[in-house]
């Protein structure tokens, strides 16, 4: 069997949907479907990433991208977050796996619904926003929600928090616990321009990120990042070099979202900090953790953020919410209470100011990354079999 795969060869980029079908004579072991960048968010990096892991273990992936980007060699096609995508492209790729990182309600669904026999579906959730879908007050959309979660063979959630909501709804089913992180390789080495290099190296930054603008119930952002804000104020009066960097991965492009980084730079302008402070676009995050940087993740919902094991990978001390288990390392405080926010910062900088540590790497195992990827290909082997681990082909 596995003789024969080696001999298949990889699959031409296919540059749009119109090229489809595939090859017949393309076979993969697994087939992913999910992000892959642009825009780099803590997902898309994290596929970036794996992909040359698995690839390296033997494994032939074939990527369906959820945005429109074909870039990398990996992609054979594009979902665009249409719905009637998720339910015919995957049908017409030969593939023993299908991977699905789940991003919307619709494309669950029309994934569920577009599963053939003969393949194992897993499915990746990455945030308890899952469980608005599993106890919607529309009966359709909750019972639809179990039904498509009950269509894959494994479900993956990112953190015990996810993991427990499904388990709820799902009358006890086996979720399996695998963060979506491998270690960073080349990124590191990267650089920004030279304007936002010199301003890294000005002084101490706080570092906080989002993927996009984007809002819960209420108008409260999603990330935090007027919270950020807040805490910042109240510390730059007591320390002169005290910098903030915000790095938002997705442009804003409607107009609540514009308005909302509008007042944040309206706000920073008028208490005076506005040349103490940046907001960047669709840069990445990592080689901000070069620097002399403490990452903040004050969001008021989240899966098992990426950045924030970046940030400990780095040696960076991270201060977070405790919307959700967070890793060894962290420090908490209280989602939206910007003193505890305040008082969390202060406690790490006069930690490091005292010589202890860039702490982050001494409280977290370096090896964790390629110990999730390590179990993610665990998983892949026990539906494949034993033998898939191969070289790769020449």
């Amino acid at each position: 069997m596995f003789s024969r795969l080696r001999s298949l060869h990889r699959p031409t980029v296919r540059r749009s949907n119109r090229e489809w079908p595939l090859r017949h004579d393309c076979v993969f072991d697994v087939l992913i479907l999910g992000p892959l960048p642009p825009p780099l968010g803590g997902v898309s990096a994290h596929l970036s990433r794996l992909v040359p892991v698995l690839e390296g273990a033997g494994l032939r992936i074939g990527v369906l991208n959820h945005f429109h980007s074909t870039d990398l060699p990996c992609v054979i096609g594009t979902l665009n977050r249409n719905p009637l995508n998720y339910y015919r492209l995957p049908r017409k790729v030969r593939a023993r796996i299908v991977h699905y990182h789940h991003s919307q309600w619709a494309t669950l669904v029309a994934l569920a619904l577009g599963q053939r026999r003969g393949q194992c579906y897993v499915v990746t959730l990455h945030n308890p926003r899952i469980r608005r879908q599993l106890t919607s007050p529309l009966p359709l959309i909750g019972r639809l929600t179990r039904w498509a979660l009950r269509r894959f063979d494994v479900i993956v959630a990112v953190n015990p928090d996810v993991g427990s909501i499904v388990r709820e709804q799902l009358g006890g089913a086996v979720i399996e616990i695998i963060p979506a992180f491998v270690e960073p390789t080349d990124d590191a080495a990267k650089h920004y321009d030279a304007a936002l290099e010199a301003f890294l190296q000005a002084g101490r930054t706080l570092v906080v990120a989002a993927y996009r603008i984007a809002f819960l119930r209420g108008d409260r952002e999603v990330y935090g990042l007027d919270t950020a804000v807040a805490a910042f104020e109240a510390l730059a009066a007591e320390d002169p070099a005290l910098r903030l960097a915000i790095f938002i991965a997705k442009r804003p492009s409607g107009r609540k979202a514009r308005q909302y980084v509008a007042r944040l730079e309206a706000q920073l302008e008028e208490v005076g900090l506005r040349d103490r402070a940046v907001i960047s676009f669709e840069l990445p995050l990592l080689p901000a953790f070069r620097h002399d940087v403490l990452y903040l993740r004050p969001s008021r919902s989240d899966g098992d953020a990426v950045s924030i094991r970046e940030a400990l990978h780095a040696g960076v001390p991270v201060v977070a919410s405790d919307v959700v288990e967070r890793p060894a390392g962290v420090t908490l405080f209280p989602s939206e209470d910007v003193q505890q926010l305040r008082s969390a910062i202060q406690r790490l900088l006069y930690r490091t100011r005292a010589g202890v540590a860039r702490a982050g790497a001494e409280s977290t195992n370096p090896s964790l990354g390629s110990s999730f990827s390590e179990r993610l290909l665990d998983l892949y082997v026990s539906h494949l079999g034993p033998d898939v681990r191969r070289s790769p082909a020449e």
